[in-house]
């Protein structure tokens, strides 16, 4: 497929007519040959046999109805903030649908939403060693109403947004870069660079009631009043002075409780 304004503004872009899982090929392409695949390097399909998302669940769509990219970045930031690079990436994806008219936001810690449905997944690895990180997107571009896998989901087509995949990318890859170089030039400081106040202006979850389902099985439920330096959300709980910070979770937001 032929994408200009993508391919203007990487040092490499693969397009695949098909791919088990872009993160997956990008994390091994990069490891075994660095120079050949430098920072800002991209791997796209719309056809994606074996995708991943958050907690290692599968991530499936119909062929043709859904991007999935990769970016490997090699970010100058000490290794024990990557943690911001989801969340990074979750807030480029909802800024650069915003410019596009979209009305975009993030349910912590990278879930993007159009009127609470989810359009799109963000998952973050490492390389080995840390030598960098690889940042993939699934966004739902021409899934039809019926190829839906679940009433909470979304795509750009049903909603009546744009679909050009080159425009998707290209916005995406962006908003992407003025983040990151704002963080990389602040050493990785959340604060300094603005990155902290950007994820929280485009997370919808802080200020809602929420349930976090945790990995243990037990849940935290309470009001979530922001995101601390680490990038972990913060529920207030319903207990006497009771608050917690949580970096890995389920995040459901409740309408009533």
């Amino acid at each position: 497929m032929d994408l200009p304004r993508t391919a203007a503004l990487v040092p490499r872009l693969d397009w695949r007519d098909a791919a088990a899982s872009t993160n997956s090929e990008l994390v091994a392409l990069a490891t075994a040959d660095p120079g050949g695949w430098p920072a800002w390097s991209v791997l796209v399909t719309d056809t994606q046999t074996a995708g991943r998302g958050r907690l290692g669940r599968a991530w499936t769509a119909p062929p043709g109805s859904s991007l999935a990219v990769s970016v490997l970045l090699r970010p100058r930031i000490p290794a024990a903030r990557y943690g911001w690079l989801s969340l990074t990436a979750g807030t480029a994806m909802a800024r650069s649908l915003q410019a596009l008219g979209v009305a975009a936001t993030v349910k912590w810690p990278n879930d993007v939403l159009i009127g609470g449905r989810k359009v799109c997944g963000l998952l973050a690895e490492a390389l080995p060693g840390g030598a960098g990180a690889v940042l993939g997107a699934g966004l739902n571009h021409r899934l039809a109403a019926d190829e839906l896998p679940v009433p909470t989901a979304t795509s750009l087509a049903i909603e009546g947004g744009p679909t050009d995949p080159d425009v998707l990318l290209a916005g995406w890859l962006e908003q992407l870069r003025r983040l990151v170089t704002a963080f990389e030039e602040a050493g990785g400081d959340p604060d300094a660079s603005g990155l902290r106040d950007a994820v929280v202006g485009a997370c919808e979850t802080v200020g809602r009631r929420v349930r976090v389902s945790l990995p243990d099985g037990s849940a935290v439920v309470g009001t979530a009043t922001g995101i601390d330096e680490d990038g972990r959300i913060e529920v207030a709980t319903d207990r006497i002075g009771g608050a917690t910070a949580i970096a890995t979770g389920d995040v459901e937001h409740l309408r009533y409780e």
